[in-house]
């Protein structure tokens, strides 16, 4: 059911999801689905973590997700304001607005298992870039980044991909 709504998410016109989605609910259905649909080392955690750092309405958007079950682990939501925690993160979602220190980011997390998402223009070091496409929101994904960091992205997530960086 979930990758259902991610389809329809993905390819649906805007007008459809006007009254159901806002755009920032739809990032985070995003960012719920890209880690619903990657594979992660065995966990440590009890809880799967979703950090926000610079969006906070997007934290918002995301608080809807808290309580529900993610490779077998109940969702966190948490909004960052520094980056002392970020290894603590399952998701790390970093808004556009900071997208000048994602190469600081990405060298602080190093090959930590954390799956990196942003909204900021390509070419960043994230591993997920949604980026828009006509009215719809696409993302991009660096298979790269993701294999140093321990994740694998499934094959229907590499699927709906927009574009794929490979080394």
């Amino acid at each position: 059911m979930r990758g259902l709504l991610f389809l329809f998410a993905l390819w649906a016109p805007p007008g459809v999801f006007a009254q159901a989605l806002s755009e920032l609910d739809l990032k985070a259905t995003y960012a719920y689905n890209f880690a619903a649909l990657t594979q992660w080392p065995p966990a440590t955690r009890t809880s799967f973590n979703f950090c926000v750092y610079g969006d906070n309405g997007l934290a918002d958007a995301m608080r809807r997700l808290e309580g529900k079950a993610l490779h077998g682990r109940s969702v966190v939501v948490a909004r960052l304001g520094a980056l002392t925690a970020i290894r603590d993160c399952d998701l790390l979602y970093v808004g556009k607005d900071e997208a000048p220190i994602l190469g600081r980011i990405a060298d602080l997390l190093g090959d930590a298992p954390v799956l990196t998402v942003s909204d900021a223009s390509p070419p960043q070091p994230a591993a997920i870039l949604i980026v828009p496409e006509g009215q719809r929101l696409a993302f991009e994904i660096d298979v790269e980044r993701s294999r140093r960091a321990g994740l694998k992205p499934g094959a229907a997530l590499l699927g709906l991909a927009r574009n794929l960086r490979r080394p």
